[in-house]
């Protein structure tokens, strides 16, 4: 019942430092098949066929950890996890989502901060507030503009049948150069997003307290 002291519905308080469920953490471990597996799109393994070594999902959730990847859940077999995140990222009735962060980066809710000038380009979750958590926001680049060096121009004749060469001069455009300071080859461009260096790593979420009941 909302508003019932959760302890007297048969729940051990956790102790100080618990990580509570709902909190969200990089794991560098290799994944095994999620359980249940009802992400979408499907988990892909991310190590060769037969090759177990650091495939940790079964111990990863006997310590009440999964992958983020979207799968969906039972608000009766998951009901930590479903008082915290609710139907904000997805489900109805008796199943819910839980949040897939496959291939993407985080950014903190900017909560009246007004460090995200764009917060209007921003997708509300499927339950959730286009300024809320769960909310995303596409790949974008800053204006910005390159100088590049133009080719020269000839003038007009100089005389004696001779064509006086004008130099090059810098102009500007919008197309990415590389630096002229760095070796060619070191500045890459993608044809596809704007992106930091990175390293993959599993974004995990905490499901479970492991509270037992006490028989109130």
């Amino acid at each position: 019942m909302i508003g019932e002291n959760p302890w007297r519905l048969g729940f051990v308080p956790p102790g100080w430092g618990e990580v509570p469920v709902g909190a969200l953490m990089a794991f560098a471990g290799t994944l095994g098949p999620p359980n249940p597996e009802t992400a979408s799109p499907p988990w892909q393994a991310s190590s060769p066929p037969g090759d177990e070594a650091g495939h940790v999902t079964e111990n990863l959730e006997a310590w009440g950890w999964m992958l983020c990847d979207g799968r969906e859940l039972s608000t009766q077999q998951y009901p930590e996890l479903f008082a915290v995140l609710g139907h904000i990222y997805g489900g109805s009735g008796g199943s819910f989502c839980i949040p897939d962060y496959r291939g993407s980066f985080w950014r903190g809710v900017d909560a009246g901060a007004s460090v995200d000038p764009d917060i209007g380009e921003r997708t509300a979750a499927p339950g959730g507030t286009q300024e809320g958590v769960g909310s995303q926001q596409p790949c974008a680049l800053q204006t910005h503009e390159h100088t590049y060096i133009t080719a020269p121009t000839t003038a007009s004749p100089a005389g004696d049948d001779t064509v006086a060469a004008v130099s090059g001069s810098n102009a500007w455009t919008g197309t990415p150069t590389s630096d002229q300071k760095s070796p060619p080859g070191v500045v890459l461009v993608s044809d596809h997003e704007t992106r930091p260096s990175n390293i993959y790593v599993n974004y995990i979420i905490k499901f479970t307290m492991g509270l037992r009941s006490v028989g109130w």
